[in-house]
């Protein structure tokens, strides 16, 4: 729609620009699956969507700017927002058990971009790497905080919190990593989590809680 002026109105102006900035985000997520994070560059990025150097960097200041974008659309941001606003409501074992089972269903959804990622911090990109362990950081955080709610109600010891935080991320970390490596060799499509999968790793986070957990009465 134009004005009277006939000039572009705002509201087709900023529809246009979060088109591009969309496209801009496709792409770059193709050039870092295709060359890698480290060897994709601003001005590559900006030529695959057909746009200037400078039109590039009116949506986004950097890779590091793009790379946190991407995992902010795809949904790992919104599920540390979900994990840190958790109250406990449920069963202590319950709660870790859907808690897993969301984690399994995000890491699902993003095996590509992830694999990319790890690759790229594993070489030794030091933004990749960077946005890896903040996102690990935030996780534990989180998972220390819900267990610190069940712990408040008698059901566990306060001070196991950092540990049990970290074993449960490095259980998850390490179950999703090893998947992501079978998928990625076999010689027939396989699903990053069947039923099957999916219950061995949250059955084994179960078990976890049972070596916290204080006796009922104690």
């Amino acid at each position: 729609m134009a004005t009277p002026e006939g000039k572009p109105s705002r509201a087709n102006g900023r529809e246009r620009g979060g088109v591009r900035r969309k496209n801009i985000l496709l792409a770059a997520e193709r050039l870092f699956a295709e060359r890698g994070y480290a060897r994709t560059s601003m001005r590559e990025i900006a030529g695959a969507v057909g746009v200037t150097d400078a039109a590039l960097y009116k949506h986004f200041e950097s890779k590091r700017e793009i790379l946190e974008v991407l995992y902010e659309e795809r949904g790992f941001f919104r599920a540390m927002d979900e994990l840190e606003s958790l109250s406990g409501k449920l069963n202590f074992e319950e709660q870790f058990r859907r808690n897993t089972n969301a984690s399994t269903s995000l890491w699902e959804a993003n095996a590509d971009f992830l694999r990319v990622i790890f690759t790229e911090a594993l070489i030794g990109d030091a933004m990749a790497l960077d946005a890896h362990l903040e996102l690990m950081s935030r996780w534990r955080r989180g998972i220390e905080r819900l267990f610190l709610i069940y712990a408040g109600r008698g059901d566990a010891d306060p001070a196991d919190a950092p540990v049990f935080a970290r074993l449960v991320v490095d259980l998850s970390f390490g179950t999703y990593m090893d998947r992501l490596l079978q998928v990625r060799h076999e010689p027939e499509p396989v699903t990053f989590a069947d039923p099957e999968f999916r219950e061995h790793l949250a059955n084994g986070v179960v078990r976890l809680i049972g070596s916290f957990r204080r006796p009922a009465g104690g």
